[in-house]
């Protein structure tokens, strides 16, 4: 049990689901693709609100298990099935200032697992993103001068005097 009352079950590679009262999210192990090495990696991955967690561990079976990767949903641009040769591959692909970003290349077990990823993570993203209009719109109210200051895009602000 987590303290925001959630319960994670693990094991297999099938997409779990995590029980919270406000909704379920999807939870499960697959392989990432590594780029620097074309390795795939074994990768359990959890939702929690808005956030897709990556871990080497389950969490509910490991007091070690640590966050590796975190990924805020609202900045995803898509994901989406692949058609890759390999059955079960899926992407999903952040926003990126440049448009560039190729994505985190996923493979579940089988094709109907990666398609309930694909639809868990998609149905999470919109539903967040219900919540928040401006990031609906790929829009962000507040602009990153670095990491850790935060300002005000000019094209939102108000006007000083009015004319």
């Amino acid at each position: 049990f987590c303290e925001c009352g959630s319960v994670t079950v693990c094991g297999g590679g099938r997409p779990k689901e995590v029980v919270d009262i406000r909704r379920t999210m999807p939870s499960g192990w697959v392989l990432r693709k590594v780029k620097q090495n074309d390795k795939w990696v074994r990768r359990w991955l959890e939702v929690n609100r808005h956030v897709l967690y990556s871990y080497q561990a389950c969490p509910a079976e490991s007091a070690q298990a640590r966050v590796i990767n975190m990924l805020d949903l609202r900045k995803t641009k898509e994901i989406k099935l692949v058609d890759g040769g390999e059955a079960g591959l899926f992407c999903i692909v952040p926003i990126s200032s440049d448009n560039s970003h190729p994505g985190y290349l996923m493979r579940a077990d089988t094709k109907q697992m990666a398609e309930e990823w694909v639809s868990g993570l998609n149905n999470v993203r919109e539903q967040e993103l219900e919540k928040s209009p401006l990031e609906k719109e790929g829009r962000q109210s507040e602009e990153t001068v670095c990491c850790c200051i935060k300002r005000r895009r000019s094209q939102e602000k108000a006007p000083l005097m009015s004319g």
